[in-house]
């Protein structure tokens, strides 16, 4: 039996399906499945999408995915002896026909839930990405090099002194950049004193004692909640950057997934004047458009491609994030 030809129909309609990172899944092991990253559409021999990141239960992991109508195309097309296919993580199929003994995850999908497939053109007006999918890599690169630097902190020191640290370097590069009056005479320790008793303190205390809460309705609150004299920038700045890697960091596997659903879902709340500049047409409705756009600025600041090497050193330091091949972490498994 022959394979369907790269860039079929069906490949551009689940590529497209999969780049919705508030979308939520189960496997066929039972396992959460949430696509960070769709990865690279494969015009080549070879998986059908290349580096897709996926959150599978709690883990962050970056593999090839390969899609088959049914799954007996997979021993049909004897992939299991191919070496190009070792590094699937994920088969997704329309029909579940046979039971497959692999290591990877299973994701039956309806054909008829499959949006029709977009022609998007290339953003030639913009010098840093070639497609929107793009910022997916880049969102996810940000988050976790900056919860790995987290979990270096927490490891090494108290967490009210990791918090600490983490907004004093934060501070002092925001702060150098801007040249706002409201901020000019801006009291760092008077700030840091305030910490103790904020929101944003007891939101990750409760996460390193394992509370159960509503991590959607907590990060609300402490948006709403001035810790000195911030505005309102400045404080999402400081969840964004130096909370949300720190909680990811010490968080258990179930608070992890509702941070990461948080960062992946969440809407901005207006758009930065310096990526609505430099990157033309592309949309900031969400706050990993965002961040995903930053991350470019910072790392790169012209067009390059994310490949799982930028992220190695991250998987050194975090427990939760994998590249490469099955089995998966599969200590937390969803009841039906």
């Amino acid at each position: 039996m022959k394979e369907f030809p790269k860039e079929t129909i069906w490949q551009k309609k689940i590529h497209q399906f999969i780049s919705d990172p508030s979308k939520v899944f189960k496997t066929t092991k039972g396992n959460r499945l949430q696509f960070l990253s769709p990865g690279k559409l494969n015009r080549n021999p070879g998986p059908d999408f290349l580096d897709v990141a996926i959150l599978i239960n709690s883990n962050v992991v970056i593999c090839d995915c390969e899609f088959h109508i049914k799954a007996s195309d997979w021993i049909n097309h004897k992939h299991s002896s191919d070496p190009m296919y070792a590094n699937v993580g994920l088969h997704i199929i329309f029909e579940n026909d046979t039971e497959l003994y692999e290591k990877f995850e299973t994701l039956v999908i309806d054909s008829e839930s499959l949006p029709e497939p977009k022609e998007e053109e290339p953003l030639t007006e913009n010098e840093f990405i070639d497609t929107i999918d793009e910022l997916q890599n880049y969102a996810l690169l940000r988050l976790l090099r900056k919860t790995a630097d987290a979990r270096i902190l927490a490891n090494s020191m108290p967490l009210k002194d990791a918090l600490n640290i983490s907004i004093k370097n934060y501070l002092y590069k925001y702060l150098a950049k801007r040249h706002r009056p409201v901020y000019k005479n801006f009291d760092f320790d008077e700030f840091a004193n305030g910490l103790t008793n904020s929101e944003l303190f007891k939101f990750l205390i409760d996460i390193q004692n394992n509370e159960q809460f509503n991590i959607t309705e907590r990060f609300y609150t402490m948006m709403k909640t001035r810790i000195h004299n911030e505005g309102n920038h400045l404080r999402r700045e400081i969840l964004l950057n130096c909370v949300l890697p720190l909680a990811l960091a010490i968080a258990n596997e179930e608070q992890r997934i509702g941070l990461f659903v948080w960062f992946w879902s969440t809407p901005a709340l207006n758009s930065y004047g310096i990526l609505t500049t430099k990157f033309k047409n592309i949309p900031q409705n969400f706050i990993w458009q965002q961040q995903g756009m930053l991350e470019i600025l910072y790392n790169f600041g012209k067009k390059s491609k994310i490949s799982p090497q930028n992220f190695l050193k991250i998987g050194e330091v975090l427990n939760f994030f994998q590249i490469g091949n099955p089995p998966f972490p599969s200590s937390y498994n969803l009841s039906d």
